[in-house]
């Protein structure tokens, strides 16, 4: 009897140290600490006790107003937003995706940002602030990001409010 609660024992410890293996290993995530929001798809983290200006993969969000130039609309709400999330997180890890580079041609780290277990990049979508952009593989969370940004734009959610016809030239209407 106490054998065969001794190999269960060992049979759920294996199980849960190849969970643990699949979760955080060969997804490539580690936590990272927030220093610094620029817009409202990149901010500044240390990485591996480095300070890392990070691109959030696979999104963009609208441009704020920098060296004499106009921010365009919902801007400055995206960059909010990013702000308060950054910000009042308790824990920030990235994710870098398998089907991408690590950096971008301007060196920008990119990544799947998460702000307390939850997906910043999706949420940005999800709510407006951001849309799917800059896709250049088959990246992990490309099929519910579109599926947030369809919804996000159905309901006229943030910068589909008045932008409505930027979403017909979008990644994910062209690969329908």
């Amino acid at each position: 009897m106490f054998k065969n609660f001794l190999v269960s024992c060992i049979i759920v410890l294996f199980v849960l140290i190849a969970c643990f293996v699949v979760v955080f290993v060969l997804r490539d995530v580690q936590e990272i600490s927030f220093l610094q929001c620029v817009d409202g798809d990149t901010a500044w983290f240390l990485i591996d006790g480095k300070k890392e200006k990070v691109r959030f993969l696979a999104i963009d969000a609208p441009e704020i107003a920098h060296e004499g130039t106009d921010g365009d609309y919902y801007g400055d709400s995206a960059k909010e937003y990013v702000c308060k999330k950054l910000e009042s997180a308790k824990s920030i890890s990235i994710e870098y995706d398998p089907s991408s580079s690590v950096h971008d041609k301007y060196g920008r780290v990119l990544g799947w940002i998460f702000v307390d277990g939850k997906n910043l990049n999706e949420l940005l979508v999800s709510r407006g602030y951001a849309m799917v952009r800059y896709v250049y593989g088959e990246y992990s969370y490309l099929d519910r990001l579109c599926d947030k940004q369809e919804k996000a734009y159905q309901q006229e959610l943030g910068l589909w409010k008045y932008k409505k016809d930027m979403y017909k030239d979008n990644y994910c209407v062209k690969k329908k």
